[in-house]
């Protein structure tokens, strides 16, 4: 084999170097790629790719399979009968076909949990006695059924729980009424039916709004959808007994005055989005967010590191607090964390990797540790977070 001459491996080598430029544009790429589902902003929840804690050393054996060390299980309860049933025994076995000469005197015993067979869907004439009104001229008749269509109360809501709480598109959803009652319906009707049972709880909406606008608290959230091809916000309110989802054009401030009015007096959970700050000035923001970006940065650079660990344990701090804490208490304490967090943005300032990080922290600076003043709120925006993602699963 020949030795290659100085003219081959100076094309050797542009050509490797060429190779080398492709793929380091393709890393970039996959790079960029790669941040939108692995970022600080994603909650554990979406993310793709699971991040080990170094400090986790409990478990020693890797990929084990079944539950932690230590669980205690839990049995399901054996529910009670509702019928009994007696099986007769034949003369000869089952298994080989050979002639049963003893009987066991005490019965053996299972307990069966069923569900009925499938059932026809019930159609029923409605007659109604009918009179004129002597004062207006209408026809009247008294009737509890829908005023609009052939369906009845239980059939429009069974096809609403199928869509929104079991998440069937239309086209299964009109499957399993074919299956489990031999209704034939087509989706354009099943969407339909959501949208009279939309319609008839349009009074209760209203309820629902007066009812967040009365909590002390709001939890809330957004997130872009696509609602005909056309872009749209859905939020989400949540309190402790309401969880009430809106779809809007991208007027914040409309969005905020239209559900909790214009003065809202309780406390909003929520991001950082400039709307909260301008509608009102009691916010806790989410210190969920906080922390997997403090996390991500000390991950990058070495000077995050005590940051990051230092607004861990302002993170316990808050959280130790509790209604029975004295307001006086609490008061101090809270201005010793804002002291504490305003050492946090100098110190992060002092870095060019971190000085947009310490900006924020400075720009929510008395709004991290509003918790401390209301300690019936939680520190994070969890709750509305895992309220709006079963909805965007649907859409």
């Amino acid at each position: 084999m020949r030795d290659k001459t100085i003219e081959e491996l100076k094309e050797d080598i542009v050509r490797k170097d060429k190779r080398i430029n492709e793929l380091e544009k393709e890393n970039k790429k996959l790079k960029q790629i790669l941040t939108l589902f692995h970022n600080p902003h994603t909650p554990p929840s979406k993310q793709r790719i699971k991040t080990k804690n170094k400090a986790d050393t409990t478990n020693n054996t890797p990929n084990r399979v079944g539950a932690p060390k230590g669980h205690k299980g839990a049995t399901r309860d054996t529910p009670k009968p509702t019928t009994t049933l007696k099986h007769k025994l034949g003369k000869n076995c089952h298994w080989c076909g050979g002639k049963i000469v003893k009987r066991i005197h005490r019965l053996l015993e299972r307990i069966i949990e069923e569900i009925p067979k499938p059932q026809n869907a019930e159609v029923t004439k409605h007659l109604f006695e009918a009179g004129i009104c002597e004062k207006c001229g209408e026809v009247v008749a008294e009737s509890d059924l829908p005023e609009e269509g052939n369906f009845g109360k239980n059939l429009l809501s069974h096809v609403t729980l199928l869509k929104f709480e079991d998440r069937l598109p239309l086209r299964k959803a009109a499957r399993s009424l074919k299956r489990q009652h031999n209704i034939t319906l087509t989706h354009p009707t099943v969407l339909d039916i959501t949208r009279r049972v939309s319609d008839k709880l349009g009074a209760k909406y209203k309820q629902v709004i007066y009812a967040i606008r009365r909590s002390r608290y709001v939890y809330t959230d957004q997130t872009e959808i696509k609602v005909g091809g056309i872009a749209y916000q859905l939020w989400v309110f949540v309190t402790a007994k309401c969880t009430l989802f809106v779809i809007r054009k991208a007027d914040y401030m409309g969005v905020m005055e239209s559900i909790l009015g214009k003065k809202y007096g309780g406390v909003i959970i929520g991001d950082g989005i400039e709307t909260y700050r301008q509608y009102t000035d009691k916010i806790q923001r989410c210190w969920a967010h906080l922390l997997r970006e403090s996390a991500d940065l000390a991950d990058k650079h070495k000077s995050a590191k005590g940051l990051h660990e230092g607004l861990k344990k302002l993170f316990a701090k808050i959280n130790s607090v509790n209604e029975r804490y004295p307001l006086k208490k609490r008061r101090k304490l809270y201005d010793e964390c804002i002291a504490e967090m305003q050492q946090w943005v100098d110190l992060a300032n002092s870095y060019s990797e971190l000085k947009k990080f310490g900006e924020k922290l400075s720009n929510g600076l008395k709004h991290w540790f509003t918790r401390v003043l209301y300690p019936f709120v939680e520190a994070t925006n969890n709750i509305s977070e895992r309220a709006l993602r079963e909805l965007v699963v649907i859409t």
